[in-house]
């Protein structure tokens, strides 16, 4: 299976994958997969339906939270007074799994 993720949506992902443990990538997306799976197309609930809500809020909420902190900065010069600018993100889509996977 593979689908493609843009680079926010990888962030998040690679974000929820460390913070539940997951060995990789390709474990967590299958885990979540079956997790749907064994729950039923109609059923709501489930933990891996849950995490994948709550990780595209959460890619939202940072989304919203970037372009204010970045207004914020413009406002008050920040950039100019010597701190670091954020480092740019690679803005090329992620590919996600592949044959075999």
């Amino acid at each position: 299976m593979t689908f493609r993720l843009d680079p926010e949506e990888y962030a998040a992902l690679r974000r929820v994958c460390v913070s539940t443990g997951a060995r990789s990538m390709s474990e967590f997306a299958r885990e979540a997969v079956l997790a749907s799976v064994d729950a039923g197309a109609g059923a709501r609930g489930s933990l891996g339906g849950d995490l994948v809500t709550l990780t595209a809020r959460l890619n939202e909420l940072d989304k919203v939270l970037k372009s204010a902190s970045g207004l914020i900065s413009r406002v008050l010069g920040s950039s100019e007074s010597g701190e670091p600018e954020e480092e740019e993100l690679d803005e090329r889509p992620h590919e996600f799994g592949g044959a075999g996977s």
